[in-house]
């Protein structure tokens, strides 16, 4: 297995560690451990991992200075917060520094295999160019999610623009373009692209959420509604 598939674990309690070491190692996944910022700071720098698994409170430097040293340095690798404590202010700071999701412990077994399964898939390192199956709408839209969660929102939406000329109809590139509206503070411009996904798909579950959740923002100036298209889970609240 190659290391861009290693799981770093970093989390102070012993029993959770073992907990996720146990289920991914059963999935065939390799796991490292780290009981804290520091740990995982070494660890970083001496090896690569495809995905980090993060507790926001650890004694020291907690999670979410952890993450915000990470990427102050350039590193960019995947992390998930998983946490018991985290509040809505949390998760908006963690997905706006690059985590790819926000999910609250406990977590069983098969959705944490499932959760790590779908952001590996989605970070394998890019081919050089599409596949046989692949539309180049396909790949753009692959890479726009990969640069938002890498915080790199030009290189996103360029991507998104890309996917959209490609292929007008895709309700999921509109919505995702309304979610990097929405990481950016452009209510206005989000609104416009989810009406845009709803309209293209007036079942899409995610786009009709994203929409009352703009329409909330923008009438009261804040929302308890989740952003969903790129990470499921708490996302940023208005007015913050």
């Amino acid at each position: 297995m190659s290391d861009s598939r290693r799981i770093l674990v970093i989390d102070d309690e012993p029993n959770i560690r073992l907990t996720f070491r146990t289920a991914l190692e059963a999935a065939g996944y390799a796991v490292a451990e780290a009981a804290d910022a520091d740990a995982a700071l070494a660890f970083l720098e001496e090896h690569v991992a495809g995905l980090a698994l993060l507790d926001l409170r650890m004694p020291g430097a907690g999670g979410m200075e952890l993450l915000r040293r990470l990427r102050a340095a350039g590193d960019v690798t995947p992390v998930i917060v998983v946490s018991a404590h985290g509040t809505l202010p949390d998760a908006v700071e963690a997905l706006k520094l690059g985590a790819i999701d926000f999910v609250q412990k406990p977590i069983d077994p098969e959705a944490l295999r499932r959760t790590v399964s779908e952001v590996l898939d989605r970070h394998d390192p890019e081919p050089g160019g599409p596949g046989p199956t692949e539309s180049t709408g396909d790949v753009a839209l692959a890479r726009a999610k990969r640069a938002i969660n890498r915080c790199e929102f030009d290189d996103a939406e360029d991507f998104l623009r890309r996917a959209i000329d490609s292929n007008p109809s895709s309700s999921e590139a509109h919505n995702l373009l309304g979610v990097l509206h929405s990481l950016l503070g452009d209510h206005g411009a989000a609104l416009k692209s989810f009406r845009m996904a709803r309209f293209i798909a007036p079942a899409d579950a995610t786009a009709r959420n994203n929409l009352l959740r703009c329409e909330e923002l923008l009438r009261y100036g804040n929302t308890r509604r989740p952003l969903g298209g790129i990470a499921e889970g708490p996302a940023e609240e208005g007015g913050r």
